[in-house]
């Protein structure tokens, strides 16, 4: 059966009935992302996985709709714009998504974007993971109406079983291929290099390598007129900046945006969900690219059954997440683990807040406290969420003594926040080739987008952080192109991804001033406890190790007898003793009084030894 389509192709007219007799197997989704088109009746959802030679189409000309009636012209914009459109409504749910029709419906403003300019012949860089180039490329240059040159495919051959294999060719060898291309390119084709990075890739500033070199000469070396580039390099990885200034326009496509999603999700993994909740799973998919949206939907999908609640699905996401090879942990410590300190979380609970859009279910004092619900405290407006945005800090700076729960405070943040969490040694950052601790961070901050909402802990900040100087030795530059492409990362956070960086450090006086502007980190001091924060650290102690006290004085004489104390030592108190224990050991006042006098004798050991 045969549907016929009247369409208002508008200018496209020509190009469209050209397209339509080429490419009768394009779906007719792809179809109208590439030749918008205005329809004289409403298009069935269901039409839009159909090929072209299922359709009769028949170009008209209607006439313009009055602007009053935006309802229905939105409703007509929608349905022709069902694979990409950001806005397509649940009944457009595609009954199947493949990756390559995924990619088009996520990113289908930024691949218009493109095809235009390489149409208007300007080179393009796209930055973007390698998972998505080969499809990003094939739509992008499809929409410009120019012809591809793909760099590589002609290094395929036959081994001896008949199976192709790609040559196994090294850079030189496969940069002299793109020489050749360039040498016989036409005005209508687009050389597409799909690893640029692999390339030559590199620090923007370092020393080129000798491939870089050599691409270099190639790329900048023109015929008669300058030919049209479409290149891609992993966000992770970085380009040389005299290669990246080859292109014209540079555009990267990263992490699903808010309003795209709920046209990413088949039908049948919309009814996995007992009630459908748009905003939820963004928060737990948000870093994810077109693919790995796909692939969470289809483990998701397999994993559970139909009218499953949003609580069991958030977790096959978040084990999809922990099984995807990456170095990320979800915490599990929560805010009243942490004895006293109610400054302190006052502060960081307000920042949660501004971050999340929801208040933390705790009270900073440890007394119980139950947050509103979704439901009782209404949907958030746009204007509401990007001024909450703008007041939210990038990250935290914790300063103080060692053993105070610097690194409690961060996996609580992160369990709040109800994201994964990277645990990073600053130290481990710095390298000492040129370049490859800019990239180390570049992919630690990767894995946080892919991984979002996400919080990155920096130990040891102060060793990537420290104040820049003007010293010309390599240690001095290594440690301000460190610094600088920190800041890049900081400036280069989503309005739409829940982000934060904790660092912690011993010497606030050394960090660079530009880290410590309040739109980026807020430092936060996490000093000795109190005695009432002695006290309630040494309860939470002697709960988790199943320490009796002799009588209902000892948490205050513990409190007052620790005074100088750090949290960690404290906890050392009830360690030893539940380990005495277990050689049954009878628990006295004595027991508490001896290991108390242990530690302040080897506080004093250390003192004197520092001395």
């Amino acid at each position: 059966m045969m549907h016929e389509l009247r369409l208002d192709f508008g200018d496209n007219r020509t190009r469209a009935q050209i397209a339509l007799g080429q490419e009768r197997n394009l779906p007719l989704r792809d179809f109208l992302v590439r030749f918008p088109a205005r329809a004289a009746t409403p298009i069935d959802p269901a039409w839009l996985d159909l090929p072209l030679r299922a359709f009769r189409i028949v170009p008209v000309k209607l006439e313009r709709e009055p602007e009053a009636n935006g309802r229905e012209q939105d409703d007509r914009r929608d349905e022709r714009r069902a694979a990409g459109n950001a806005e397509a409504p649940e009944a457009a749910a595609p009954l199947s998504l493949t990756d390559g029709e995924a990619v088009a419906r996520a990113y289908a403003d930024e691949i218009a974007k493109i095809g235009r300019y390489l149409s208007s012949d300007l080179s393009v860089l796209a930055v973007c993971d390698k998972v998505l180039a080969e499809h990003i490329a094939r739509h992008a240059v499809r929409q410009s109406n120019k012809r591809p040159l793909i760099e590589g495919e002609t290094g395929v051959a036959r081994d001896e079983d008949g199976l192709l294999q790609r040559n196994m060719i090294g850079a030189g060898m496969r940069i002299a291929g793109i020489g050749r291309l360039l040498a016989g390119i036409k005005s209508d084709q687009v050389l597409v290099l799909r690893h640029l990075d692999m390339l030559a890739g590199g620090s923007p500033d370092g020393p080129l390598n000798a491939e870089a070199r050599m691409l270099t000469e190639t790329l900048y070396r023109s015929p008669e007129f300058t030919p049209t580039l479409l290149g891609f390099i992993d966000p992770s990885i970085g380009l040389p900046r005299v290669l990246a200034n080859r292109f014209a326009v540079r555009i990267e496509l990263g992490g699903l945006r808010r309003e795209i999603l709920p046209g990413m999700i088949t039908r049948a993994e919309r009814e996995r969900f007992a009630d459908f909740d748009a905003e939820t799973l963004f928060k737990n998919v948000s870093g994810f690219n077109a693919i790995q949206l796909r692939d969470a939907m289809r483990y998701l999908h397999a994993n559970s059954q139909p009218g499953s609640s949003t609580r069991q699905l958030t977790h096959l996401i978040r084990e999809f997440k922990r099984g995807g090879g990456e170095d990320v942990a979800i915490p599990d410590v929560s805010f009243d683990q942490i004895g006293g300190y109610t400054e302190v979380k006052r502060e960081l609970f307000g920042a949660i807040e501004l971050i999340t859009g929801k208040p933390v279910a705790a009270n900073p004092d440890g007394s119980p406290y139950t947050p509103p619900s979704d439901a009782e405290r209404g949907p958030e407006s746009a204007e509401l969420r990007a001024l909450r945005r703008k007041l939210a800090p990038r990250g935290f700076i914790f300063h103080g003594p060692p053993g105070t729960g610097k690194t409690l405070f961060a996996k609580a943040i992160a369990n709040a926040m109800n994201a994964t969490i990277q645990m990073v040694s600053g130290p481990e950052i710095m390298d000492m080739w040129v370049g490859k601790s800019e990239s180390n961070l570049r992919r630690i901050f990767a894995i946080a987008r892919r991984n979002a909402p996400a919080v990155i802990f920096f130990d040891e900040f102060d060793s990537i952080a420290a104040r820049r100087g003007n010293l010309t030795d390599g240690a001095s530059r290594a440690s301000n192109a460190v610094v600088a492409q920190l800041l890049t990362e900081l400036d280069g956070f989503r309005d739409d991804q829940d982000l934060l960086v904790i660092g912690t450090t011993n010497r606030l006086d050394i960090i660079d001033a530009a880290l410590l502007r309040p739109s980026r980190f807020q430092p936060v001091e996490i000093g000795l406890p109190d005695v009432t924060a002695r006290r309630r650290i040494a309860a939470i102690h002697a709960h988790n190790f199943g320490v009796p006290l002799p009588d209902a004085d000892m948490l205050d004489q513990i409190a007052a007898e620790t005074e100088g104390f750090n949290g960690d030592e404290i906890r050392a108190i009830f360690q030893a003793i539940a380990r005495a224990m277990l050689w049954r050991e009878l628990v006295t006042h004595a027991s508490f009084e001896s290991q108390i006098a242990l530690l302040r004798e080897r506080r004093q050991r250390q003192d004197g030894g520092q001395g």
